[in-house]
């Protein structure tokens, strides 16, 4: 297995857009504490690329859904790695009564160790949100209101609640 990912400016920009929804979810107060050291595994990945982090598994998906009359939409977006691939897909589904419903991929792209990126070639940067350089005039997408699922088989503490039945929501401010 290559040791490194051969990342071109496209792919480096693509990660450094997953880079930046990542400290916003970090910083949300819709992340439980669990949640908050998986992404921060996914962080530190990041930060190591082109190097392969060995032994991480973790999947991170944000998703959000619109009720309208007669219709409903939902949307998200997935992010997942491992130590020799990373992926991002984003894409939904559309529902209208009396005609059905159809889902659909706006963007996928994804890397293994010592290959080139593969992606779509249809770009839907609407997520991303300005970078440093301004490459996208889209605003990032909100993370309030959306549900945000994190997996990752390696972080007890993601499972800890499970098997007790405690609340994490029960917390106090005085701590």
């Amino acid at each position: 297995m290559a040791s490194k990912y051969q990342l071109n400016k496209t792919d480096l920009q693509v990660l450094a857009a997953v880079g930046r929804a990542l400290k916003r979810l970090a910083t949300s107060e819709d992340i439980s504490p669990a949640q908050l050291v998986s992404i921060a595994k996914v962080q530190h990945v990041l930060l190591r690329l082109p190097l392969v982090t060995k032994g991480i598994c973790v999947t991170i998906e944000i998703s959000w859904r619109i009720n309208q009359e007669g219709c409903s939409s939902s949307s998200s977006w997935h992010f997942s790695l491992g130590s020799d691939w990373l992926t991002l897909s984003i894409g939904g589904s559309e529902y209208t009564e009396g005609v059905g419903s159809d889902s659909f991929t706006t963007m996928y792209w994804s890397a293994s160790p010592g290959e080139r990126s593969d992606y779509d070639g249809e770009w839907d940067d609407s997520w991303m949100g300005p970078n440093d350089e301004g490459y996208s005039d889209a605003a990032p997408f909100s993370i309030s209101g959306c549900a945000i699922t994190v997996e990752d088989s390696d972080n007890p503490l993601l499972y800890d609640c499970e098997d007790d039945g405690c609340d994490e929501s029960v917390v106090s401010d005085d701590i």
